[in-house]
């Protein structure tokens, strides 16, 4: 009879072991499972990332071909009273480089005429200007949708063409095919603001672009 319950008393220690071995076991398996999940969800918030960074680069690239000019950079680029003539004439329409006057237009969708001598300044500030003649002025509304914050849209009598793109050094000009600004359009105006803003040789951060 001792022997049975000693036994049995055995056999309650060996089964207590074994559950309490079931038990650590069971919770290093959760341990590991958990741990395994966590670095799941860190490997997929860095894909995340990755893929998110990969999209934003690349819709900031430009999709079309370049139809942009290499302008010469004057070398005169110093400031001047505001309705003085430059010292050495501009070079294209509109200027892209040259004297200018102090303050540059700020950038926006502008309803009022600004000067080249405020434009040039903002190009050398790296803002694209992107203007318009105002036989065009009916369309001048879908051209919002391009302003961004180093973009200035303005109306342009002295343009050649319907619409003129200028930069630090660089120019496209282009007439509408119909009259109209259509999606090829803006998106051309789009690729070039993407190419050539932000290269002046006075950068200013976006935002904090002063002036008029």
């Amino acid at each position: 009879m001792e022997d049975e319950q000693i036994l049995t008393k055995k056999e309650r220690r060996e089964l207590h072991r074994q559950e309490k071995r079931e038990m650590l076991e069971v919770s290093a398996a959760k341990r590991t499972t958990k741990k395994y999940l966590m670095w799941v969800i860190v490997l997929l918030f860095i894909s995340a990332i990755i893929y998110g960074a990969y999209i934003l680069s690349k819709s900031s690239e430009p999709e079309g071909e370049d139809f942009s000019l290499s302008i010469p950079v004057l070398s005169e680029r110093d400031h001047i009273p505001v309705g003085a003539k430059p010292v050495v004439a501009y070079n294209s329409n509109p200027p892209t480089s040259g004297q200018h006057y102090d303050k540059p237009a700020k950038p926006g969708f502008r309803e009022e005429i600004i000067a080249d001598g405020h434009l040039i300044h903002s190009l050398e500030h790296g803002l694209v200007l992107v203007s318009y003649n105002p036989r065009i002025s009916k369309e001048a509304d879908k051209l919002r949708e391009i302003v961004g914050p180093l973009t200035v849209v303005v109306s342009r009598e002295a343009n050649d063409m319907d619409i003129a793109l200028a930069a630090w050094g660089r120019l496209d000009t282009f007439d509408l095919g119909d009259g109209a600004i259509d999606d090829n359009d803006l998106r051309r105006i789009g690729d070039f603001i993407k190419r050539w803003s932000n290269k002046g040789p006075e950068r200013i951060p976006a935002g904090q672009h002063g002036g008029i």
